[in-house]
Formats: C-alpha cells, structure tokens, sequence
C-alpha cells in the first residue's frame, strides 16, 4: 500500500512541473500575441541622413588629410522596430558616420555605421560605403612676388620699401602643394604707392598662374610699403679744383659717361640738370690725367640701371713758346 502512495506522490509531482512549464509557455505566447496585435514591428525608411566623419582630426595628427569623397553626404536607411518605437522615430534620432581614424593613403573604401535607439533596427542603408582619397600632408617654403601693375609703373619706378613676411609656408594635401609654383601679391591699385604700410592679400598659383586651393598658407596677406621715384637724363660735369701750371694749355676735359639717367622723388629731380662728379684735387697740371671719380649724387637720388662712377680724362700740351725757352736754357 506504501508503494502504491509514493508512486502517487512523485507522479503528482511530475504533473505539477509540467503544468508549470505548459503555463509559462501558454504566458509567453498569450504575451506575443497581445505585443504584436496591439504593437506590431513594422519598418520605416529614412531618407537623407547625414554623414558625419569621425576622427578626422586624428588622422590629421597622422599626417594624413582626406582629399576627395564620393559626392555623397548623406545616405538612406531603412529601420524596423514595433510600431509605437518606429512612428516616434525622428531623424534627428539616427547617426550615421564613417570613422577614418584607421584610413591609410590611397583610395580607401570606409564602411557606413548606422546608430539607432534601443530596439531599432537596421535593415539596410545606402549607400553602405563610400570611397575615400586620403594623402600624405607636406609643406615647403616659397618667396613672395610682389607683381605690380604696368599702369602703375607709367613714367615711374616703384620699388618695395619693406615688406615682411618675405616667404610663407604652404602647408596640404602632397598633390596639392605640389602644384604651387609660386606665391604672389599683386598691386594694382596706386593707393598701394602712397608710401604707408598696407596689408595686400597673397594667392597660390599654379605654373599657369591659376588659383590653387586646398591649401594652407601660414600667412595670408604680407604687410607692404613702396617707395615711388621718377626718372630723368641729365649732363655730368666734372668738377676740379686746380690750375693749368705756366707754359701748359688743357686741350681736353671730358668724362665718359657724359650723361646718366638718375632716379628719384619726382620733388627733387625735376630741378636737377646736370650731375657734378666729386671735386678732383689737381693743383697745378703740367701733365694730362685720367682715371675714376664717383658722383656727387643729392640726397634720395640714385642712377638708375647704372654705376654711380664715370671716367674722365684731363689732356694737357706744354705751349710751343714754353718747350723753345726750355731749349734754349738747356745750351
């Protein structure tokens, strides 16, 4: 009798576990069905989400720089969630990024990540990756060209006063500053010649002298001052401090040169008509001389295009009456 109640017993038992696993079957079912009739999943396509690129700015710290992208700057998505999650959904709700930190140089294909709320979904997106040109950052150093303008140097010679800097550093993509040929600042306005400092933008160019952009210059603009001179021709006259001795006559006195094109404010030179050369001091000549003698150039006056020296040359003949006195007190 005791065995046919212990049998009873664990028989019970058993049926109770299994009552127990069927009910929390029939609950997770019943809770399924109540889910999805009342909220169902659906999906949802989201159209123009942009793309943001991370670490950027630590390939940069590399010295690596994106150069081009696929002309693409947002992609579509398509999500899928219950019904309630997907209708409040905004696209504010949704990032998507490429992340560049790992990119090496070349054409590079970066993965597009899709991030979403909990209990998103992604379905798709498109498109799923996109193409990336990423090369190496350099720099060289080139001199500044001032250009001016030919309208501005009419009747005129304008020279830079001071200028600084005098080079700038470029700084890009290889391919990039490797196209720059030179830095130039171009004057074309006369304002520029009034003798003050004035700040003048800077371009890159090309050997075609077309703009190059896409890189950076460590100075934009240089800061500049012209001085403006006039010029004109005038005589040289040599200048001597002496006599002809007694029983001598001068029978040449010319320099070479004889005229110069001096340069200068066009207050100063328009006054000048000849140039003295520096005195010579002969005292009394009994014989011709030649040689070198500077000019004596005013102040803020210079030659233009030349030397400031001539030559000159001093010939001298003993009188005929002078050489038969001689003679004679010679017998």
């Amino acid at each position: 009798m005791n065995k046919i109640l212990d049998r009873l017993k664990k028989y019970n038992a058993t049926s109770d576990k299994q009552l127990l696993i069927l009910s929390i079957i029939v609950a997770i079912f019943m809770w399924t069905y109540v889910t999805t009739s009342t909220n169902p999943s659906t999906n949802r396509t989201f159209r123009n989400i942009p793309i943001i690129i991370q670490n950027q700015d630590k390939l940069e710290e590399k010295g690596y720089t994106i150069v081009s992208k696929d002309d693409i700057s947002s992609v579509n998505v398509r999500l899928t969630g219950s019904r309630d999650n997907i209708v409040s959904l905004k696209p504010d709700d949704i990032q998507a990024s490429i992340n560049v930190m790992a990119s090496r140089p070349g054409i590079t294909s970066v993965d597009v990540k899709v991030d979403t709320p909990t209990g998103i979904y992604l379905d798709y997106v498109d498109p799923a990756k996109i193409n990336l040109n990423i090369q190496r950052i350099i720099e060289k150093t080139l001199p500044v060209n001032i250009v001016i303008a030919d309208k501005l140097k009419d009747g005129k010679i304008v020279e830079v006063n001071e200028q600084n800097p005098e080079q700038i550093k470029i700084k890009g993509p290889e391919s990039l500053v490797n196209q720059v040929d030179r830095i130039e600042a171009h004057i074309d306005d006369a304002e520029y010649l009034d003798g003050k400092i004035h700040n003048v933008a800077v371009k890159a160019l090309d050997k075609k002298g077309e703009l190059v952009e896409g890189v950076d210059l460590d100075n934009k603009d240089v800061n500049l001052s012209f001085f403006v001179y006039e010029t004109k021709k005038v005589k040289v006259r040599l200048s001597v401090r002496g006599s002809i001795a007694n029983g001598y006559v001068e029978t040449l006195r010319a320099v070479s040169p004889d005229t110069v094109v001096i340069k200068g404010p066009g207050q100063v030179i328009r006054d000048i008509d000849e140039i003295s050369t520096r005195t010579l001091i002969t005292g009394y000549i009994r014989s011709s001389k030649s040689g070198e003698v500077k000019l004596d150039l005013p102040e803020g006056v210079e030659v233009y295009d030349g030397d400031d020296t001539v030559t000159y040359k001093i010939e001298i003949q003993r009188l005929p009456s002078a050489t038969k006195d001689a003679a004679e007190e010679d017998e």
